[in-house]
């Protein structure tokens, strides 16, 4: 089941956390400011003391990984963030509480620590009466994530035709209208009188895209871990001759020259063995080399470093991968290529 409307569910969390803390919440009007925007802002009040929080609603957050999206997206606001998310389970909000994530959940868990403010409530279960059935988006489903990721990854396609879009997604050609209505309903595009297509907020996209990708995309694209003798093989490997790309680290690696790669992560096609034979690589379950297929339409673009994957799969990766470092060089590479 999906969770209430972004509205409905503010309010829900911030009237469960009242009833559970005593501590009161007023909504307070957001200033604009250039960069990620909040979708409110809250201010917690206890006696005297008062405390300032950036609202980043999410109206699903079922998986660790995309913790690691949320706490890299609100690190850009203006002010302190906070998550506000229909329902954590018992290790998701573990997680929020070692990575220093505040959240607040609609069942009345939550996490806060400020100069003078802790709060830590756990254990409540969900009201399945604060839910209903919905409908999940298309466009970030696994075929819409193909599709958002070509239009991001190559401009040009927004105008184009939907038969090349569906060519440089690797989907089929019927699914691209229903994806880009999708797109259009929920607020992500515009399309005019003319036919010309426009984000609305692209840095929305991005962020829905990479929250979405790790559990929607990912974890369909037959990952295989392998090992080897040499650590260093990945400065001599060349992917492109095998029509693949580095991902995560090595790429990071590649793009900014600000990082040593302690894991490998490459996107293959599904014919690899001349590859894998070539640098040695043997499977291993406990391998520091991660393979996952291709996905996208092979081409290069010359700004980038040859065999390299575009920065918005970089930037997936590193914040999948989720450890300090690694979450470091991914708001490198966001405000390098994507921004």
């Amino acid at each position: 089941m999906a969770a209430l409307r972004e509205v409905e569910l503010l309010e829900a969390a911030l009237t469960r956390f009242h009833e559970a803390t005593g501590i009161c919440v007023t909504q307070h009007p957001l200033a604009r400011v250039p960069g990620p925007q909040a979708d409110a802002q809250l201010q917690f009040t206890d006696g005297n003391h008062k405390w300032t929080y950036l609202a980043e609603v999410k109206a699903q957050v079922d998986r660790v990984a995309t913790l690691y999206a949320v706490q890299n997206q609100i690190q850009r606001f203006p002010g302190e963030g906070i998550l506000i998310a229909p329902y954590l389970a018992p290790e998701v909000a573990k997680k929020c509480k070692e990575i220093g994530l505040p959240f607040l959940d609609a069942a009345g868990n939550a996490f806060l620590r400020q100069e003078g403010l802790f709060v830590l409530v756990a254990g409540q279960k969900p009201d399945k009466a604060l839910f209903r059935p919905e409908k999940p988006m298309r466009a970030f489903d696994r075929t819409g994530l193909r599709v958002v990721f070509a239009l991001l990854v190559e401009p040009t396609l927004l105008q184009a035709p939907y038969r090349d879009i569906a060519r440089a997604a690797g989907v089929a050609l019927g699914t691209v209208g229903w994806i880009l209505t999708d797109l259009r309903e929920h607020g992500y595009l515009v399309e005019d009188r003319k036919g010309i297509r426009r984000w609305i907020d692209r840095e929305r996209v991005i962020q829905t895209w990479n929250t979405n990708f790790p559990f929607r995309l990912r974890e369909r694209l037959r990952a295989r871990r392998y090992a080897t003798k040499e650590s260093d093989w990945w400065k001599v490997a060349e992917p492109e001759a095998f029509g693949g790309y580095w991902g995560g680290e090595v790429a990071a690696a590649k793009l900014t020259g600000e990082l040593i790669p302690k894991t490998v992560t490459l996107y293959l096609p599904e014919e690899r063995n001349a590859f894998l034979a070539k640098y040695r690589l043997r499977a291993d379950p406990q391998g520091q080399v991660e393979v996952l297929d291709t996905f996208w339409e092979q081409t290069h673009h010359e700004e980038l470093p040859a065999g390299t994957a575009p920065p918005l799969l970089v930037y997936a990766d590193l914040n999948h991968i989720g450890d300090p470092r690694t979450l470091e060089q991914a708001k490198v590479i966001h405000d390098r290529y994507l921004a």
